[in-house]
């Protein structure tokens, strides 16, 4: 029997459709130029069997969208893990019930992260767009440090709206019993480009931002922050926070999280717009091989070209000036005057 491709980690948006909209949502389809299509049980389940017919992959994150909309969700994790792979859920936690819960931990679910953006419930559902959601946040987050304290990870995306109270809110999240915290600056695309006024730090409020959480987890160390956003080093030294992780962003193909849609796309990630192909029509590992698809992302920022840092910082994220620009040749928006700064 043929060995099947191997890829690290997967990012699987098993829907477009959410129950929120966020301010700062980066999904390219809800910059509101194309509907949202119903969520299909079927055909995510038909995707994921053909992805993992394909591909042993070591980590596959259910996104969307609102995963939880898929009424056949447990199943598809149960799959996913009876052929090898770990298991990670991103919800806005709205429609994550008890049940739900205990059901993903019985599966041996290794994370399960839902956004908690603020210690006040009006900044919080000001940024969803949704009444009622952060008690049902909240809730969700408490029951997931409750049942599984190990895979409980809070997100906290960081806009100019709920900057001023990282503090606060971390502590809320602390007392819910989560140690596990996403650090996440807002990154422009989607629904967040009309909003990037509203929402983008400038780099000093930027850097104050990380400032407070560099102190609260300086305070805590029993806790553990990591930026999941790649931002350029030339706007945030990441130097000066030593108690946040900030990870960066690979341009290999077969060693970064590559995200496949539900009808069985293939992106560079969940932030960039451009398809490379689809595992119906070729496997993913060659598409993730082709010449071509590894040329496009092979290219260096002429602005990078000559920076010290550039094989950790990679310009930051190119993802979002594919969204912006049509390109992934042009560094990260953030260094763009009116583009994210």
């Amino acid at each position: 029997m043929k060995e099947r491709f191997h890829i690290g980690n997967i990012v699987y948006e098993l829907t477009d459709a959410c129950n929120q909209c966020c301010r700062f949502c980066y999904n390219y389809w809800r910059d509101g130029s194309s509907p949202i299509v119903t969520p299909s049980d079927a055909l995510a389940r038909k995707t994921l069997r053909k992805l993992l017919s394909q591909a042993a992959v070591g980590t596959v994150s259910f996104s969307g969208g609102e995963p939880m909309l898929l009424k056949n969700i447990h199943d598809l994790a149960m799959y996913a893990r009876l052929r090898g792979s770990n298991v990670n859920i991103l919800t806005n936690g709205t429609l994550l019930t008890s049940d739900a819960l205990a059901n993903f931990e019985s599966l041996g679910i290794g994370a399960i992260q839902i956004p908690l953006l603020s210690a006040d419930s009006g900044i919080h559902e000001y940024l969803t767009s949704l009444p009622g959601s952060w008690e049902k946040a909240r809730t969700a987050l408490w029951r997931a440090a409750t049942l599984m304290p190990q895979g409980a990870y809070a997100v906290l995306v960081i806009t100019k709206v709920n900057a001023p109270g990282v503090s606060a809110t971390l502590k809320l999240i602390r007392d819910l019993g989560v140690r596990n915290v996403m650090v996440n600056r807002f990154n422009v695309g989607g629904n967040g480009i009309k909003n990037s006024d509203e929402l983008a730090l400038n780099p000093a409020a930027l850097k104050q931002a990380f400032a407070d959480v560099e102190s609260f987890a300086a305070d805590h160390p029993d806790m553990r922050f990591v930026s999941g956003v790649c931002t350029p080093v030339c706007v945030v030294d990441t130097s000066a926070y030593p108690h946040i992780l900030f990870t960066g962003c690979s341009t290999d193909l077969n060693c970064r999280p590559v995200t496949v849609s539900w009808s069985g796309d293939v992106r560079f990630c969940n932030h960039s717009p451009h398809v490379l192909g689809n595992i119906y029509d070729r496997p993913v590992g060659e598409i993730l091989s082709d010449p071509e698809v590894t040329a496009r992302y092979a290219v260096v920022p002429e602005k990078c070209t000559s920076c010290a840092h550039r094989k950790f910082c990679n310009g930051g994220c190119r993802a979002a000036s594919e969204q912006l620009y049509g390109t992934f040749d042009l560094p990260d928006p953030i260094l763009t005057s009116g583009a994210g700064v």
